[in-house]
């Protein structure tokens, strides 16, 4: 019995050593390998565990826990990317820059309120942080607050904001135009300079910024996306209040969507940003 146990034992500890084993690759971008580039061991539940940073040509390499776990690529300016390892030691990783926009850098916040969209979200009375950001005469920015449901989520360009009206018929789609990650804290406590250094993809120092990949824990994370709208369509809105019956996310679906109230205090918020 002694013997079957050692046996065991034995088996069960060769068989952890041999998920362990080292792995190397090269991260490139459009100008060549990446400097300084993440990269984390996670597994599918997209817990953190070995990390290690390319060199000044892009170059890296470590010892992973678990052969079968993903590599996970972020660096400031890039889309974040992971790779199922397999069992595979060597990687050539390509990285796609980050979509922004020319406006994020200089807009200016003229409006954040937690009172701009009052209603009903999954049955529950909700208030909605969003702010109102002036990009220039004609184009304005309505950022909404989106929760994320893994802390490695993006919110990626190219998603829309779709607004019906109470007979469910759309009235206008404001398209996102950042990239953006997601930030600790509440909406109410995130600072408005962090947010334009995610867009940007600029290492925020000592600002409360996220990083892909860590271990948060039941910290809620937000990201902040751009929904551009324009100066004719926020007058719509302010002419025609009706019009604001729900909000969508991406598509219309049952649980993804805030049955808006357009009160007073929603118009006047409009207009006070149209003013400004």
């Amino acid at each position: 019995m002694r013997h079957l146990l050692l046996s065991l034992i034995l088996l069960c500890g060769t068989q952890m050593w041999a998920q362990r084993q080292n792995v190397s690759g090269i991260v490139k971008g459009p100008d060549g390998g990446i400097a300084k580039v993440s990269v984390r061991e996670i597994d599918s539940n997209h817990r953190f565990f070995n990390h290690t940073t390319t060199d000044r040509n892009g170059l890296f390499s470590f010892q992973v826990r678990d052969a079968q776990h993903s590599l996970q690529f972020y660096a400031p300016g890039y889309r974040t990317i992971s790779h199922k390892m397999l069992g595979e030691k060597s990687f050539r990783v390509t990285m796609e820059k980050r979509r922004t926009s020319p406006y994020v850098a200089t807009a200016k916040v003229i409006l954040r309120s937690n009172k701009l969209f009052c209603g009903h979200y999954m049955g529950e009375n909700v208030r909605m942080q969003a702010w109102v950001e002036k990009m220039c005469d004609t184009l304005y920015s309505i950022i909404i607050p989106i929760e994320m449901e893994r802390a490695v989520d993006e919110y990626p360009a190219g998603r829309q904001l779709i607004i019906l009206d109470a007979m469910e018929r759309q009235v206008m789609a404001c398209e996102n135009v950042v990239d953006a990650y997601p930030i600790k804290g509440a909406p109410e406590d995130v600072d408005q300079t962090c947010i334009v250094q995610t867009y940007l993809g600029v290492e925020s120092g000592s600002l409360d910024t996220y990083i892909p990949g860590g271990d948060e824990g039941n910290e809620k994370l937000y990201a902040y996306p751009h929904f551009q709208i324009s100066r004719a369509q926020l007058e719509q809105l302010c002419e025609k209040p009706e019009l604001l019956g729900r909000l969508a996310v991406d598509t219309y679906r049952a649980n993804n969507y805030w049955n808006i109230f357009p009160t007073d205090k929603t118009i006047e918020l409009f207009r006070e940003a149209l003013e400004k």
